[in-house]
């Protein structure tokens, strides 16, 4: 009897140490296949964010062609036009009263040529529209000169006699892909954008930072700050501080957003170089 009581105590504790590993080995290979279900769900949006992003790009690239081929063409040739029509004006201007033209047809001549130097002074501005629009959309100097010098251009068009907008930056960053550089330079632009409009900001200072194998960028400003929880809520406002982290996310970097309603912002954006 005491034979059969220690083979079934035996029996039992076997069964029992073979039901645990069955639950810890069922365990572990669920957990497994969650990590790889995770992981492919994760490069799957990867993925699909790199390719929206992408799809933005070539459509602001697209909407810059066509402004700057159709709109800016015509343009040109609408302002040619009026060129020819001032000159036109101004011959007539300088005939004699008595060679032709009456007092009431010279009044009328001098109106018509302030009237055409107005339209062309508006020519030339909605001109200049166009090009820093068609600038904006494909920053042509990233692709030329580097993310540098396209940030000190930004920083510059950015600055007015009211507002202060100041780079710093080490003379050469570390190494980084086109992607980063873009993202670097069009989160710059959203940043940049919230703080003079939304935050009310006077001073702000864009400054890059190489530590190790990572750049750093941080945009600091003087404004009034806003509540993060609050922004991110509203599908509107929130919208443009979504897009920084998604387009942080494709290029597996990270932001740190250190703002608070009525004080200045500090938002630090950073990426591993390669």
């Amino acid at each position: 009897m005491k034979l059969y009581i220690a083979v079934g105590s035996a029996m039992l504790v076997v069964m029992t140490l073979f039901i645990i590993l069955f639950v810890a080995f069922y365990q572990n290979r669920q957990v497994r296949h969650l990590l790889a279900l995770n992981e492919l769900r994760e490069a799957n949006r990867k993925e699909l964010m790199e390719a929206t992003f992408q799809g933005q790009e070539a459509e602001r690239r697209r909407l810059a062609r066509d402004l700057h081929d159709e709109i800016g063409t015509m343009l040109s040739v609408t302002k040619l036009s009026l060129n020819q029509l001032e000159r036109r004006l101004a011959v007539l201007a300088e005939q004699p009263i008595n060679g032709g033209v009456d007092r009431d047809e010279s009044v009328d001549l001098e109106l018509s040529t302030q009237q055409v130097q107005k339209t062309r002074a508006l020519l030339d501005e909605t001109m200049s529209n166009v090009r820093r629009i068609s600038r904006d959309l494909v920053p042509t100097t990233l692709e030329r000169f580097g993310l540098l010098a396209a940030i000190e251009e930004l920083t510059e068009k950015a600055s007015t006699p009211d507002i202060t907008v100041t780079l710093e930056s080490p003379s050469t960053l570390q190494r980084l892909t086109t992607a980063q550089e873009l993202m670097f330079y069009r989160i710059a632009q959203e940043l940049l954008n919230n703080a003079i409009k939304h935050a009310s900001a006077t001073l702000i200072e864009v400054q890059f930072v190489c530590i190790e194998d990572a750049v750093r960028m941080s945009v600091i400003d003087n404004g009034q700050g806003f509540d993060y929880d609050d922004v991110v809520k509203d599908q509107r406002s929130g919208l443009g501080l979504r897009n920084i982290e998604s387009r942080l996310s494709v290029v597996d970097g990270h932001v740190t957003f250190d703002v608070a309603p009525g004080r200045g912002s500090r938002v630090h954006v950073e990426t591993r170089s390669h």
